[in-house]
């Protein structure tokens, strides 16, 4: 009797799916087509003011035996002034001289704050870089602990050494690597191209060569390595990169496929308009 309502349960939950694509119009694509997009958004994102304005958040899961996996979470913030029709506002037509601009990066280790670093005008109005916490610590910050600050622009922070890492040409350098070939989009796979308005979904994997020759390219992992990934693009450009570590559709911990959240091996999420933060003020 069980096996029967889950039965009915499936297809009365395809059916919606599938109800739901018909009314938002949602159109499959080819995995030629689908790779031409990518290579389109990346194109998009990193060549305009997306490149230098934006928010980005990062996940990174590590299994632990007997635990829970460790989370490294880490997000970047920069933005600048908008008018009242979202467009910036510049000083002048300089790729960076925004005006106002700032900049933000945070990790935290299991949901604990570790690393923090600001960039911009400060409420006296100089430009400050403050930072505090250890990037390459696990120990939480508390609220004693102090910011070390240097006077600094954000314009020249965010093309500095210091913030190299942090840039979207740092984050989908390997995107960009992946050639047609290395990209697995293949419907006896469940890969598949989706188009919902203006937001693409691509399902795939990456083959099995390419995690060879970038692991011993590099003696780590490919961040893509893993039963599949999901990559999103919204008005043409890159708005999300997930990897899941179970099969599409495996029953796992009472969750399944793309809902398992658990299993996540990496995610980042782009939005290019960040949030306003406040720039910490030497005490």
């Amino acid at each position: 009797m069980k096996k029967v309502t889950k039965f009915i349960l499936c297809l009365t939950l395809l059916a919606t799916i599938l109800f739901t694509c018909l009314l938002s119009g949602c159109q499959s694509l080819t995995p030629d087509e689908g790779y031409e997009l990518l290579q389109t958004a990346i194109e998009n994102t990193l060549h305009n003011d997306n490149a230098h304005i934006f928010y980005w958040k990062e996940n990174v899961s590590t299994p632990r035996a007997g635990i829970t996996n460790l989370v490294k979470t880490t997000t970047v913030n920069v933005l600048c002034d908008i008018d009242k029709d979202y467009n910036f506002v510049k000083e002048s037509d300089g790729d960076y001289d925004y005006k106002n601009l700032k900049a933000k990066v945070t990790n935290s280790y299991d949901g604990k704050l570790v690393y923090e670093q600001y960039c911009g005008y400060s409420d006296d109005g100089n430009s400050y870089l403050a930072t505090r916490g250890n990037i390459n610590g696990q120990n939480a910050l508390t609220n004693e602990d102090s910011y070390a600050f240097e006077n600094m622009l954000a314009k020249d922070y965010v093309i500095s050494d210091k913030f190299k890492e942090y840039t979207l040409e740092a984050k989908l350098k390997e995107l960009k690597s992946l050639k047609r070939e290395d990209l697995v989009i293949d419907e006896t796979q469940n890969g598949k191209v989706e188009k919902k308005g203006k937001v693409v979904t691509i399902t795939a994997k990456i083959s099995d060569a390419y995690a060879r020759a970038y692991e011993e390219a590099n003696g780590e992992k490919s961040v893509f390595e893993g039963k599949y990934l999901t990559i999103e693009l919204s008005y043409d450009r890159i708005s999300a990169i997930i990897v899941y570590q179970n099969e599409p559709g495996a029953n796992e911990s009472n969750t399944q496929g793309i809902l398992a959240l658990e299993y996540e091996s990496y995610k980042l999420e782009i939005v290019y308009t960040g949030p306003k933060f406040t720039v910490p003020q030497p005490k």
